[in-house]
């Protein structure tokens, strides 16, 4: 009883914590909905994240939201990962793929190697099998959004907490849940549907830009990237000066452009040489795939928190003593490759000590290229960062 007193107050004082962070944000505050579990219990109340986090859908199939691959032109999908929180979600519906009754195991004989001859047994090894059998349920999700769209995939395991009159319960989202000993598929009782009971902003499933001043040739290129998931989203021009962005969820978004051999992102004018400094500093000392990377502009966040960094990235080919380190096999040109990315780094920034943390990156543009070819030109442009926007249409470069 003791466990059960303490774990309802924390979980009110997660809520009243993830309340207040929800005002001083404005926009992923708690929503009132309604929660049904598999066993037909129906809970209603004020719902919401752990403050801080968001939900991470992953998609295996990416249906109808697709944008055009950098490399092939193929349409494929623009993103296996989807983050998101509750404001821009209508409902979650969640559902069993795959259900079984299994029983622990273990293999009881390795894998027989002929050391003379090379050759490998690949036949299965046999499993001995303990216990009794117990309950395993594989959990996909359909999330509709305020936009009228929806993404199938799996979510990443997530808390949720919902305030009722009486109390807060919390539940814990699983993609696979798994039962003890003795137990059923029907003892595993899970959140089956999730939906909100108010309607937020209208979100618009597409919104049209109007690029001021810029002119687009049939073999150029516009991308977004959301500001807060930061997420390539689909980009398609519609004219010489406008184009098309889907799927942002009511998000802000980045915009850069590709126009011939160049590349154009809008960012605003060099203004703090200091931090620029200090973003360089860390940039170089990051531990990353990419061994060469070019800081293009750095931006401290309105609230101080957060820096933002502008980077042009590049695996190149490395002598070591161990032979040529670095790069990709491409199977098509029968040779090693080298990716190339345009994209935007963000970093938690501790102001006190000067430090700065990478939290997230998104990337605009992604290539590759032969160990001979020059890596891509990029250029800052003022005009492309400014944009006003009304209703679902953005006017990009007006002053």
């Amino acid at each position: 009883m003791r466990s059960q007193v303490f774990l309802s107050f924390a979980a009110c004082l997660t809520f009243s914590a993830l309340a207040a962070a929800g005002q001083e944000a404005g926009k992923d505050g708690p929503r009132p909905a309604v929660v049904t579990l598999s066993n037909g219990e129906v809970f209603t109340g004020d719902i919401a994240l752990t403050p801080g986090r968001s939900f991470k859908l992953n998609i295996p199939k990416a249906g109808d939201l697709k944008t055009s691959d950098m490399i092939t032109g193929e349409d494929v999908q623009y993103g296996k990962i989807r983050t998101f929180t509750f404001a821009p979600v209508r409902e979650i519906e969640f559902y069993a793929e795959r259900e079984e009754m299994t029983r622990d195991w273990r293999f009881i004989e390795t894998t027989k190697y002929d050391e003379k001859t090379a050759e490998a047994d690949y036949t299965p090894a046999q499993k001995e099998f303990s216990g009794q059998p117990h309950p395993v349920r594989y959990l996909a999700a359909t999330v509709t959004f305020e936009s009228g769209e929806s993404l199938q995939g799996h979510l990443y395991t997530t808390t949720i907490y919902l305030k009722t009159k009486d109390k807060t319960l919390r539940w814990v989202l699983h993609s696979k849940e798994q039962g003890k000993e003795g137990q059923s598929l029907n003892d595993l009782v899970y959140v089956e549907h999730i939906r909100m009971l108010d309607r937020q902003k209208d979100i618009a499933a597409q919104v049209k830009v109007k690029l001021t001043g810029v002119k687009l040739g049939p073999k150029d290129a516009v991308q977004a990237l959301t500001r807060e998931s930061m997420t390539p989203v689909p980009t398609k021009i519609t004219g010489e000066d406008t184009c098309v962005v889907a799927s942002t969820f009511g998000e802000d978004f980045y915009l850069a452009l590709r126009q011939g051999g160049k590349y154009v992102v809008g960012w605003p004018a060099p203004k703090d040489a200091e931090l620029f400094a200090l973003a360089q500093d860390h940039l170089q000392r990051a531990r990353d795939f990419y061994n060469e990377r070019q800081l293009l502009g750095a931006i401290l966040s309105p609230d101080g928190r957060e820096v933002l960094t502008l980077v042009n990235l590049r695996r190149r080919i490395a002598p070591t003593n161990f032979g040529e380190i670095g790069g990709e096999w491409d199977k098509e040109r029968g040779a090693l490759v080298e990716p190339w990315r345009l994209s935007i780094w963000r970093w938690k920034y501790d102001r006190r000590n000067k430090e700065l943390a990478l939290a997230t990156r998104g990337t605009f543009f992604r290539l590759i290229f032969l160990p001979k070819d020059p890596t891509p030109l990029v250029e800052l442009s003022e005009s492309l960062w400014r944009m006003q926007r009304q209703g679902d249409t953005v006017t990009v470069g007006a002053k």
